[in-house]
């Protein structure tokens, strides 16, 4: 509940500082080396009184198509409603830089944040990571990275539809390879793009859900769109984290498209699910 629904008779002046309260203070660009590139990161700063946990967000968009424009909308959302800050990573997009080089960005943004946060105002020992689709893939790799690097003491994983296996023949591949937003032909696309000819699609790196060994994950959302040509790799996924005994929690949206979180103005189940992500965030990132 606000400050504002708590207040029977605001002022307009209660008003406007109730909002403010509730919005994001800062968006900053920074930039850091990653492996003699420039990177370039958004950090998202909520209200209230520091150091604040940290969400590294990685966006959607098949590697290719994405940025940090992309996805700003569910950034705010976050840092506002779980309170967290957010470090959205502007990872190196094929054809230019073709995999693993979204990987090497991702592996060195979240390390110099454990390494440089607290200068910003982060509580590195409070960490979590997201992102939709290939940006899910890639939250879930970092994952897998920062176990058996004994890295980062990531917290929580939030993974959004996420693409899990680049080698995937299963029912939703066919089911939903036509018509339904992200189609069969699009992601293979998408693939090609990243992959350098001649790459394995099996590489744990590239194809999380082909890791041998899911222990010692951290404790997952995985949220899955029904009417998605990579719902069964997240349902996957999901059962092999469970097999794994990783914490997870599984909520499948049956009759939205891949990629539907993004367009809160249009679908009541966007919105439930935004206001769930933050819920988790919340509660995993937590004092």
């Amino acid at each position: 509940m606000t400050a504002l629904q708590q207040d029977s008779n605001p002022t307009v002046e209660s008003a406007r500082t109730a909002l403010r309260g509730r919005m994001v203070v800062s968006v900053r660009n920074l930039s850091i080396n990653s492996h003699g590139r420039s990177l370039p990161l958004r950090l998202y700063t909520p209200a209230g009184q520091g150091p604040f946990a940290v969400l590294m967000f990685f966006h959607g968009g098949g590697w290719v198509t994405g940025d940090l424009d992309t996805h700003d909308g569910f950034c705010r959302h976050m840092c506002e409603w779980a309170g967290c800050a957010v470090v959205a990573v502007d990872y190196a997009r094929p054809p230019e830089h073709v995999f693993p080089a979204a990987v090497d960005d991702c592996c060195a943004a979240t390390q110099w944040v454990a390494e440089q946060g607290q200068s910003l105002g982060l509580d590195t020992s409070r960490m979590a990571v997201a992102g939709g689709g290939s940006g899910g893939g890639l939250a879930a790799v970092i994952c897998q990275w920062a176990r058996e690097q004994a890295g980062p003491p990531i917290m929580f994983q939030l993974l959004l539809y996420p693409l899990l296996d680049c080698l995937a023949q299963n029912a939703s591949h066919t089911e939903f390879a036509e018509g339904f937003g992200l189609t069969g032909k699009m992601l293979e696309w998408y693939i090609n793009h990243y992959v350098p000819e001649g790459g394995s699609r099996d590489d744990p790196r590239l194809s999380p859900l082909r890791h041998p060994d899911l222990w010692g994950l951290p404790p997952a959302l995985v949220i899955t769109s029904g009417l998605d040509v990579l719902r069964d790799e997240g349902r996957e996924y999901v059962r092999r984290l469970t097999e794994a005994d990783v914490p997870v929690q599984h909520n499948e949206y049956s009759s939205m498209p891949h990629g539907f979180i993004n367009y809160p103005a249009d679908f009541d189940d966007a919105r439930q699910a935004l206001l769930l992500c933050a819920q988790a965030l919340h509660k995993h990132l937590r004092h």
